[in-house]
């Protein structure tokens, strides 16, 4: 679906940060895609914590489906969250319905869920304050939005767009990596 959601709207990859008209017309192509699935691996450093998972995510314009796994493919966790509720289950299957506070004291961090969609796109969340810090339209974008340094480099085409394939996020001790592997239809 993604394939056939890019192939509408063709956009040649960004060469010269100084084309601001393009880049402003390849950002808004890329946020008005409304149903995405991306298949990646997360690593997350904490304290003296760290892990490993692949990730399944499966975006539509109403809710954000993730689910974690282990390299061998057993699932280790859902999460499903949308206009700010956040359901998730375990490897048992059972799912509850959880507050941002819960979910922090479960994992010991609260991840950034409502601006991922937009960072994993190669853009800051248009709804929040941002402080660019370097933008380099072919290799690197860094800026700081809602006390996270994000860094999204390896921008790499998928059909038409120009999309980061790993996206780094550090907030105080908290180190998330996000390596986008495949899109899929």
């Amino acid at each position: 679906m993604v394939t056939q959601l890019f192939a509408c709207a063709f956009l040649a990859p960004l060469k010269n940060e100084t084309d601001h008209n393009a880049r402003a017309t390849n950002k808004s192509a890329i946020l008005a895609i409304n149903q995405w699935h991306l298949l990646g691996r997360l690593s997350v450093r904490h304290a003296k914590e760290s892990g490993l998972t692949k990730l399944d995510w499966q975006h539509s314009e109403l809710s954000d489906e993730l689910i974690l796994s282990t390299s061998l493919g057993g699932v280790l966790a859902k999460l499903s969250y949308m206009d700010n509720r956040i359901i998730v289950a375990g490897s048992d299957g059972i799912s509850h319905v959880v507050t941002e506070q819960e979910l922090h004291s479960q994992i010991g961090y609260l991840p950034p869920l409502n601006h991922l969609k937009f960072w994993v796109r190669g853009f800051p969340n248009p709804e929040i304050d941002v402080q660019i810090q370097q933008v380099d339209s072919s290799d690197e974008l860094s800026f700081e939005q809602d006390g996270w340094d994000v860094e999204l480099t390896r921008f790499e085409t998928f059909s038409a767009f120009e999309l980061p394939t790993k996206v780094s996020l550090i907030k105080g001790g908290l180190k998330i990596k996000l390596v986008v592997d495949e899109w899929l239809d």
